[in-house]
Parts: C-alpha cells; sequence; structure tokens
C-alpha cells in the first residue's frame, strides 16, 4: 500500500501546477510540516547550505511572480536570446511568467554560507571562485536540491500540488527580500484548480501572446508546453523499463 502511495506522490510532484485555486488557504499545521520538511533534508555533515523565505502573503507572492517572465515562447527566433554587456538577455515580449509560483506558499531558496566541516568546504568559504570554491558551490546546490525534492515529496503526500522555478530576475527579488545572498530556487505549493488543465497559466491568455505562440482561442488561458520524462535506469547491468 505504501509504495502505491510514493508512486503516486511522485506522479504529483514530477508535474509542475500552472495555476492554483488561491481562495483556499493552508492549515497551520500544513505550513509548519511543509518548512520543517524544508529544512531538515540532508546535507553533507549537516552543513547549512541556504536559507528560506517562505511566504503566504499573496501580495508579496504576486510581486515576486512579476520577476519571473522568463518562460520563453519563442526558443528557435532570432534575437530571442542574446549576451549584453556579460549578462544574459531574453525577449519579454515573447515570454511569460512562470505562474507555478503564484501559489498559496512561495518557498524561496537563498544562498547561505555558515559552518563548514570538510576541508574543501572550508577553503571554498574563503575563494568561491577557486577550485575549492566551486566544488563547495556544487555541494550547496546538490543541498538545495535535495531539499526542494524533500519538500515537493512532502507536499504530494499531503495532497498539494507544487512547481520549481529558477528563470527569475534575481535583483528586483533580493530587495524584495531585503537579502543580497544569490536566489537558488523558488517552490510554489498550494490547492489545484479541480477541473482545470494544470497546464493553462494562471493569468495570460492566447491574446497575450504572439500569434506564432498561441495554441487555442484568443480568450482563452495560453497552455505550457511538457515533456514526457524516459530516464535510463540500468538495475544490476541490465535496463529496465518504469
Amino acid at each position: 500500500m505504501i509504495n502505491k502511495k510514493i508512486k503516486a506522490a511522485v506522479d504529483i510532484a514530477q508535474r509542475a501546477q500552472r495555476n492554483y485555486d488561491l481562495n483556499k488557504s493552508v492549515p497551520v499545521d500544513d505550513l509548519e510540516t511543509l518548512i520543517y520538511a524544508a529544512a531538515n533534508s540532508p546535507s553533507k555533515q549537516n552543513e547549512e547550505h541556504f536559507s528560506l523565505y517562505v511566504y503566504t502573503d499573496q501580495d508579496i507572492i504576486r510581486q515576486i511572480h512579476s520577476h519571473t517572465k522568463l518562460f520563453s515562447l519563442s526558443l528557435g527566433e532570432e534575437g530571442m536570446f542574446e549576451e549584453r554587456d556579460g549578462q544574459f538577455w531574453q525577449d519579454q515580449d515573447r515570454s511569460v511568467t512562470n505562474s507555478q509560483i503564484l501559489a498559496n506558499i512561495l518557498f524561496v531558496y537563498v544562498d547561505d554560507n555558515t559552518q563548514a566541516r570538510g576541508g574543501t568546504h572550508m577553503l571554498g568559504q574563503q575563494n568561491l571562485d577557486g577550485p575549492s570554491g566551486k566544488l563547495y558551490t556544487e555541494q550547496k546546490n546538490v543541498s538545495v536540491g535535495v531539499s526542494v525534492g524533500q519538500l515537493i515529496m512532502s507536499a504530494a503526500i499531503m495532497g498539494y500540488r507544487t512547481g520549481v522555478c529558477s528563470a527569475i530576475d534575481e535583483d528586483p527579488i533580493k530587495d524584495l527580500l531585503n537579502d543580497d545572498s544569490r536566489i537558488k530556487l523558488l517552490v510554489g505549493i498550494g490547492y489545484e484548480q479541480v477541473g482545470i488543465d494544470r497546464q493553462l497559466h494562471a493569468e495570460t491568455l492566447n491574446t497575450h501572446v504572439p500569434p506564432g505562440a498561441r495554441n487555442g482561442p484568443l480568450e482563452t488561458a495560453w497552455k505550457f508546453p511538457s515533456f514526457n520524462k524516459n530516464t535510463k535506469v540500468t538495475l544490476n547491468g541490465k535496463r529496465i523499463i518504469l
């Protein structure tokens, strides 16, 4: 029985929820459990590699959401992406916001450097641009990934839907947080809209996007694309099909 429950939760967590029922509120006990799951995930020597900002305030969540207009509509078109003054640039007229974080709860993962146990990490903290610093940064990224996985699995088991976003305009979000640390990931958690396709954008209509990117009638919600995953798995030397 537990095996089926875990697989069902995996299937839920694998797919981003692009629209949430914001008329509902998450109970305090559930919120505290989700925070506990995110904050107490495994890391090397139990080092602290990130900080968390958690919001249920819809005004703040909406402000952060407004700085995620980096989901590109026109991957193959000339001039969609450029390097400008050493920075990545994307045409926002051919992009939409990532509404998987316009949720009932928003988790913001922020880079942090606290105690270090391993020698590589101690040296890495002194020079993040050196070889040890790069290894340290890689380990911190692993820790964030482990935490996010534990968080969204916990949420799925509890009956919530989730979405993970890394495509952000970082500086204005830092200003909102009043924290100059590197923002690693945003995670939205909340209630699905029953009877509504999870891939439909929460706010963007087809009339809001260029003609070539439309995928439905003008006054209907624009639909996010999605891939079907087929991860290669080898068990005891033999390829298996999941």
